[in-house]
């Protein structure tokens, strides 16, 4: 009866374990979703910023000629917007730098789903500003 019941709560916890590792790869692959939608974006952010920086070009060459209010204040928007477009390509970059998978997975049960969960809040903020920013920048190279 003793052997039955110490196999028994062996047995609990091993599957308590692997229903852990199970929930905790799953919130890796929902961390991995989010970071896969914007991830392909960095060239066209890369693009963004070109775009912008063809305009600031174009502003200060116009500006050399005839100086004006409304063109220093779109190139002081173009100014913004690429470092919008910066912050966000850094925000990945810092991200995937720190970004740890295994180093998560190997934590207890309740740490590694907070790890997980920490990590999907950083990787949604990452992923907010740089559609954000990518958005405005599309709007104002559209002007």
């Amino acid at each position: 009866m003793k052997n039955t019941v110490s196999t028994l709560i062996i047995i609990l916890l091993l599957c308590a374990c692997g229903q852990n590792k199970a929930s905790v790869e799953e919130a890796e692959k929902e961390v991995f979703v989010i970071h896969d939608e914007v991830m392909p974006k960095m060239g066209q952010l890369m693009e963004l910023k070109t775009g912008l920086s063809k305009e600031i070009a174009a502003i200060d060459s116009l500006t050399k000629i005839s100086a004006n209010d409304s063109l220093q204040k779109r190139k002081e928007e173009a100014l913004a917007l690429s470092l919008a477009l910066t912050e966000a390509d850094q925000g990945m970059m810092d991200w995937m730098h720190h970004y740890n998978g295994d180093s998560l997975k190997a934590l207890a049960g309740p740490e590694a789903h907070n790890a997980m969960s920490a990590e999907k809040t950083k990787i949604s903020a990452v992923r907010d500003k740089m559609l954000a920013s990518m958005t405005k920048a599309e709007q104002f190279l559209k002007k």
